[in-house]
């Protein structure tokens, strides 16, 4: 993997944001709750401040429709696009499919299926928006299938034939031909501890060819353990951080739960907008480290065998909250941050920040939903139920009209 073309450096980021001191003055306070947009270089700055005080408008979801109510099956659903004629691109990925939902939810088409001829997959794991219809990336191929909104087939394009080997996850790409992208998991083992995993920030300019290494970022954090007989596993830590990577057409935007701080960059490696503010951070506590390890340990099921509920046991764990969950990019990189939650809490809070930078609104979502992708008035999210049975939803979202 060439690193030739170094344009930025991402390192490890520390939270250097302390606490805040409870002797601050009321106008300091008020001061670091409005939001702040100026313009650098050509790059838009935007610091948020304390984002959970931040003042914005209430806003209100109304449901479209639901796959579940529809009696549409999901099989391990691994990502979603809203279509601009109003229809949703669900790629259904157990089933090697990529499902478009018309605007009243009703199925209109299924695209792809098994296999490695034109238009069929392996494996779907990323959707991207593009002028014609939407790109389907398939990890196993290397490959991108392009579909109109319609469904159908358009072109194929295969990646440089290494990518086939690792987790790739394109973010971003443009009508030059540029992709922007990330690996996944890296699959790193200690001996025991704790570790950040790492991930290079790539640039392709052409598929067929080797990606520029743009830089390495940080990425999910994992606990190691060893096994009887030697060798090793790994589990997610509570409370532990991951990197935040979405792509939305051309744009992508990066960051990191450790710190409130994301950055929108083009396909083809630019920074255009950085975010930044405080929020999470609060200590875990004894009540929610002891919740945490019984939800983990029965996790497992009763076959489990006992050096694996040892190692959950034992596994270290962050003392602290990460700075927030999530976020998600959508049109004229407006962004969506989900703020941090107390263990047990069943709602999260999402700001919704527009174009301008500026707050839009809140809305409250269930804080075990992932919200697969959204716009400027709609948003899909994903649930499973106690059987680990799938259903999207679609809403609309807007003012309050209380």
């Amino acid at each position: 993997m060439s690193s030739c073309r170094i344009l930025l450096s991402v390192g490890f980021i520390c939270n250097a944001v302390a606490a805040c001191n409870d002797a601050r003055s009321e106008r300091e306070v008020q001061a670091r709750s409005v939001v702040q947009v100026s313009d650098s270089a050509g790059i838009t700055n935007i610091f948020l401040g304390r984002v959970a005080e931040l003042t914005a408008p209430e806003l209100e979801a109304d449901p479209v429709f639901s796959t579940r109510e529809l009696g549409i099956e999901l099989f391990r659903v691994g990502d979603a696009l809203l279509l601009g004629g109003g229809g949703l691109a669900v790629a259904n990925t157990g089933e090697s499919e990529v499902l478009i939902l018309s605007v009243d939810g009703s199925l209109a088409t299924r695209v792809g299926g098994q296999g490695e001829g034109p238009g069929e997959f392996r494996e779907i794991t990323t959707l991207l928006a593009t002028e014609a219809g939407f790109l389907a990336y398939d990890s196993r191929l290397a490959r991108l299938n392009e579909f109109s909104e319609t469904g159908r087939f358009l072109t194929s394009s295969r990646l440089d034939p290494q990518s086939a080997i690792v987790s790739l996850r394109p973010l971003a790409t443009d009508t030059a031909g540029h992709v922007l992208a990330i690996l996944g998991e890296q699959r790193f083992f200690l001996p025991e501890g704790m570790k950040r995993d790492t991930t290079p920030l790539l640039s392709f300019t052409d598929l067929g060819a080797e990606p520029d290494t743009l830089g390495v970022l940080p990425a999910k954090e994992w606990s190691y353990g060893g096994i009887p007989g030697g060798g090793a596993t790994r589990s997610e830590p509570a409370f532990g951080r991951d990197i935040v990577a979405y792509g939305f057409g051309d744009r992508a935007l990066i960051g990191d739960t450790d710190v409130l701080s994301l950055s929108i960059y083009g396909a083809d490696g630019r920074l255009t907008r950085r975010i930044r503010g405080t929020g999470g951070g609060w200590a875990v506590t004894t009540e929610e480290i002891e919740a945490s390890r019984a939800e983990r340990l029965a996790r497992p099921g009763p076959d489990a065998p006992d050096w694996y509920l040892q190692f959950i046991e034992n596994a270290p764990y962050r003392d602290t909250h990460p700075a927030f969950h999530s976020a998600l990019l959508g049109p004229g990189e407006m962004v969506w941050i989900g703020l941090a939650t107390r263990l047990g809490e069943e709602t999260r809070r999402w700001l919704v920040v527009g174009t301008d930078g500026q707050p839009r609104g809140w809305l409250d979502l269930p804080a075990k939903a992932s919200v697969l992708a959204m716009d400027a008035d709609r948003f899909a999210i994903l649930l499973r139920d106690a059987n680990d049975e799938e259903e999207v939803r679609l809403y609309g979202y807007g003012p309050s009209r209380k």
